[in-house]
């Protein structure tokens, strides 16, 4: 199965099945581009709005943001952000911010200027911050940040990278699996592989041995630096999408993130857990909140330039 089709079933139970002409968009653009492997992973180009540049979360690929296709406006391009060592073996980033500079090298690519918008979800809210750290940095703006449920404050809360059948059961259940590691596996990647091959035709089912290790390699190590990176202060607005039935209180969190951004804050809460923030019903709202925000964003940006 060629990797346009993975990413489909990846996300084959988040996007209905009234909405699958998305991903047909999608696997011709990202043939055309390249790949679904690629750094910078287009999943719709064109339209006269700003790009969104959405960042991944802990497993090192933007396929699950395709659940926002339907839903955000299609003036608006949207490109996943991924993570170095899934297309080949390659070194890995010591560190966030070395992690933040290559994507925003990357970045630059599509748009070489700002005002940038970017997007995470989870531990992609990490990055995603980070990214507009470096941007602002390097002396760009940024013109909105999005953030799904992420948590910069309370660094610590995240499982230590040496605990890898934690996240292996994440990335398990995303795909379609029985999340069945335990702490008691004494070789988590194998114990993963094993379910993996136990269940064929599930989302990683054709994927070869290389490349789910691969992926292990990146994930462990996107913990990592997200453990042990100790966030700034970046200048923009924010939209902060919150989990309702995950502590804390939207109010805590809103004001947290006032230590981290020195901006208006808009805050969306949804009634769903966590982990299904991308479902259709939540990422409907998502997509509804986002394309509103990029709108008077966009808007305010012509208006100065008059």
């Amino acid at each position: 199965m060629n990797g346009e089709a993975t990413a489909a079933r990846a996300a084959g139970g988040l996007v209905p099945a009234s909405d699958m002409q998305s991903l047909r968009v999608f696997r011709a653009t990202a043939k055309a581009a390249a790949g679904v492997l690629d750094l910078i992973m287009p999943m719709r180009v064109g339209g006269d709005g700003p790009a969104l540049f959405l960042a991944h979360p802990m497993i090192g690929l933007s396929w699950s943001y395709l659940a926002l296709l339907p839903h955000v406006d299609p003036r608006y391009p949207l490109y996943g952000v991924q993570a170095r060592g899934m297309r080949r073996p390659e070194p890995l980033p010591a560190g966030m911010r070395e992690m933040a500079e290559d994507y925003a090298d990357q970045i630059r690519l599509v748009q070489p200027t700002g005002p940038y918008h970017l997007f995470g979800w989870s531990l992609g809210g990490n990055i995603a911050f980070a990214i507009a750290e470096e941007m602002q940095h390097r002396g760009e703006r940024i013109g909105l940040l999005v953030i799904l449920d992420a948590n910069l404050a309370n660094i610590p809360a995240i499982p230590p990278s040496n605990e890898p059948w934690i996240f292996y059961n994440m990335v398990l259940a995303q795909f379609g699996y029985v999340p069945a590691l335990t702490p008691d596996d004494p070789d988590p990647d194998a114990r993963m592989l094993e379910l993996v091959r136990r269940r064929p035709g599930l989302g990683l089912a054709e994927w070869p041995e290389q490349r789910i290790r691969a992926m292990q390699r990146v994930i462990r190590n996107n913990v990592l630096v997200a453990r042990t990176h100790r966030p700034g202060v970046v200048h923009c607005p924010l939209l902060l999408c919150s989990a309702a039935p995950n502590p804390p209180s939207l109010a805590e969190k809103v004001e947290t993130w006032r230590s981290f951004v020195d901006g208006p804050i808009e805050a969306v809460e949804l009634d769903c857990d966590h982990r299904h923030m991308l479902l259709p019903e939540p990422a409907a709202r998502i997509g509804l909140a986002l394309s509103a925000r990029l709108a008077r964003v966009d808007m305010a940006d012509h208006e100065e330039m008059q």
